[in-house]
């Protein structure tokens, strides 16, 4: 590892690390590695279970999965219900932070560690130190690999610490993580051959004051938005902390058919609509499915009055109801029991 030197307030700086592969699984050593990959509980956990471990929804968990991989870059096992191997920006950041043994991310886990200890505010963060990380895998570079597919760039990553404030608030004592990778740009004749993959934005919340400054951090709450080149993008929002902890994968891709509702009698007029939620509940164990199309986010608040704002931009607003973000419960279109996690309640 190269490094250029760490600021007190910031001890982020540049990492450079050779990799022999870019490709994570289970080994003798590491047995545990893909149980701590992003998608490592919802993708076997969406096996369909019981009565209703039938061929459709089979077909149904299958082009989910299918889709999932053109993301992380999975390799499915032979029964198709988890994975044997991925590669993806974001699993092997993760990996190398809880692994340890790289100087800076290390220093970097400590001093937040230290903050939290003194209970101070304290950041972590490369791009306000201009701190550079790239990885390179080996072998592709030995193949030739497209740049892409042996060169990773991240352009930000990121530790963030709260302590208590005189509010109480229960977002304080948290630590918050971000992780930012965007594929670099190549000549027009070498884009086709790049990586599915164009970027992907992680964040983790943790709680302070379990945060370790050595090994495998679990978080509370967890996100990462993957963007591809052709084939829309994806986003896990994932719940470890309440009463009902889910995994919820949303689904972006207005100009394909991901998932075919109609083998459930579900008729859509634009069947790849722009929202598509497959959301996991592992305290029900239980998988369903939420679609809209062309609906806002969010709408103007129905129990406002238009004339007494200045512009119709002033006008609060509310979440959309009819968004499938924001649908409740019984408005999905598709449900079955599901596998879940014996690990997750």
């Amino acid at each position: 590892m190269e490094s250029s030197g760490s600021s007190t307030l910031n001890p982020a700086t540049d990492v450079n690390l050779r990799f022999s592969t870019f490709n994570l699984a289970n080994t003798d050593q590491a047995p545990d590695t893909l149980s701590h990959t992003r998608f490592g509980d919802y993708y076997p956990g969406i096996e369909p279970s019981g009565v209703d471990n039938n061929p459709t929804n089979q077909q149904t968990v299958e082009e989910v999965r299918r889709h999932i991989d053109r993301f992380i870059g999975a390799t499915p096992a032979e029964d198709g219900k988890s994975y044997t191997k991925v590669r993806n920006p974001l699993d092997l950041i993760n990996q190398v932070i809880s692994v340890g043994q790289v100087a800076n991310f290390d220093e970097g886990r400590n001093y937040i560690r230290n903050r939290i200890a003194e209970g101070q505010a304290g950041n972590y963060n490369t791009r306000s130190a201009d701190a550079m990380i790239r990885f390179v895998d080996q072998e592709a570079e030995n193949n030739q690999a497209p740049l892409n597919n042996r060169e990773w760039y991240y352009q930000t990553l990121d530790w963030r610490y709260l302590p208590k404030g005189p509010d109480n608030n229960n977002l304080d004592e948290k630590v918050y993580r971000t992780a930012q990778y965007v594929a670099r740009s190549v000549s027009e004749d070498q884009q086709a051959k790049q990586p599915e993959l164009v970027s992907v934005l992680a964040g983790s919340r943790f709680n302070a004051l379990s945060f370790a400054s050595i090994g495998y951090n679990q978080p509370e709450l967890a996100t990462a938005d993957f963007v591809s080149r052709n084939y829309g993008g994806i986003e896990l929002r994932q719940e470890f902390v309440g009463e009902a902890q889910k995994d919820t994968l949303f689904i972006k891709n207005s100009e394909q058919q991901v998932v075919d509702l109609s083998r459930h009698g579900v008729i859509l007029e634009d069947t790849s609509p722009d929202c598509l939620r497959v959301e996991l509940n592992y305290a029900m164990n239980e998988v369903r499915i939420y679609t809209s199309n062309e609906e806002p986010s969010r709408v103007p608040d129905p129990n406002a009055n238009p004339a007494d704002y200045d512009s119709p931009e002033d006008v609060p607003t509310v979440a959309n109801p009819a968004n499938c973000v924001n649908q409740a419960d019984d408005n999905a279109v598709v449900w079955w029991s599901a596998s879940a996690s014996a690990d997750r309640k």
